[in-house]
């Protein structure tokens, strides 16, 4: 399957996980597209100082890979700095966040997968 950009859909959520700012959420491929095997694939945008609070991860697991920018991501009570072609996985069991912690827009793919 493939899909344009002009093809996907673009969602705002704003306070995510009690995080802060309105974030850009471009779903790359719906649930149903997906074979119901992936919860959600996304792009998010961070802009500066906006975030994604610190939430559980208990039937699933969230991968984050930053496509742009730097964000600070704490897994449990472990945080660090990444950059362009890192990534972090939080299986469930575990709790992450991430924030942007610089002045320029960062984008991340999220890709959360259930434990079926």
């Amino acid at each position: 399957m493939y899909k344009q950009i002009s093809e996907t859909e673009t969602e705002i959520r704003s306070n995510v996980r009690g995080g802060s700012g309105d974030l850009a959420f471009r779903h790359l491929f719906t649930k149903d597209e997906l074979g119901s095997r992936i919860d959600m694939m996304a792009e998010v945008t961070l802009e500066p100082g906006q975030s994604i609070g610190v939430h559980p991860h208990e039937t699933n697991g969230e991968a984050y890979y930053v496509c742009q920018g730097s964000v600070t991501v704490t897994e449990d009570d472990e945080s660090r700095i990444l950059t362009v072609g890192d990534a972090e996985f939080c299986a469930d069991g575990h709790t992450h966040s991430i924030r942007n912690h610089t002045d320029k827009a960062a984008k991340f793919l999220a890709v959360i997968a259930s434990n079926r």
